[in-house]
């Protein structure tokens, strides 16, 4: 059988024919790889992300950051209640302490950011903003020492620090910690705020310039 002889339009329909099959099965190999790419990018990932969770949950929990902010707020309404100044020295040490807080879920944020989620990064930047309003306050109880806190002065405490326990709250319950004591002392927290609410609306104070205890 005699072989027929090719032609150019045999080798342009063969070229054709091999673009068309780059053209197709190209996008569907990069897709493969990017997926077994990001599959192992995950799992070198996870222990990272786990680590990550268990030191927000260490740092903000009952034992740490939520039982502190409990403490300041029985502190701050005895002080009033019993029309004595805060210790100064005392004042300082919540003052460092919340720096402290401030710093360490800073530098988590910085270390963890590749593996938390977006929520995650806001709901702690919230909290963050909430530890540096409570440093300024502090900072106010420092500047009018002899002078005990006001009632004003300490409800504003109270309901940032009510802010920052559900937000402590959201954080733990986004990267799938067990939150029952916050919920307990976030409703301890609602029910001193209703014991303490004011029939008439107090003057402002400004603090540190930056913000009104109202």
């Amino acid at each position: 059988m005699v072989p027929l002889p090719i032609t150019l339009d045999d080798v342009e329909l063969s070229v054709i024919a091999a673009l068309i099959g780059l053209l197709v099965t190209l996008p569907v190999t990069y897709l493969v790889v990017d997926r077994i790419v990001e599959r192992n990018e995950r799992n070198r990932l996870k222990p990272i992300e786990v680590t990550a969770k268990e030191r927000l949950k260490s740092k903000l929990g009952v034992g740490s950051l939520t039982t502190f902010l409990i403490t300041l707020a029985i502190d701050v309404r005895t002080s009033m209640e019993e029309k004595k100044a805060m210790p100064r020295e005392v004042a300082e040490i919540y003052a460092s302490r919340l720096k402290s807080f401030q710093s360490d879920l800073e530098m988590l944020l910085g270390v963890y950011n590749n593996v938390l989620t977006v929520e995650v990064e806001h709901t702690t930047a919230s909290i963050i903003a909430q530890i540096e309003h409570l440093e300024e306050d502090m900072q106010y109880v420092m500047e009018i020492h002899p002078r005990h806190a006001t009632e004003t002065q300490v409800d504003h405490i109270e309901r940032v620090i009510l802010v920052a326990v559900r937000l402590i709250k959201k954080e733990l319950g986004a990267i799938g910690a067990e939150s029952r004591q916050v919920d307990a002392l976030e409703e301890w927290l609602l029910l001193e705020s209703e014991k303490h609410t004011h029939p008439e609306p107090q003057e402002p104070i400004e603090v540190s310039g930056k913000h009104t205890l109202t």
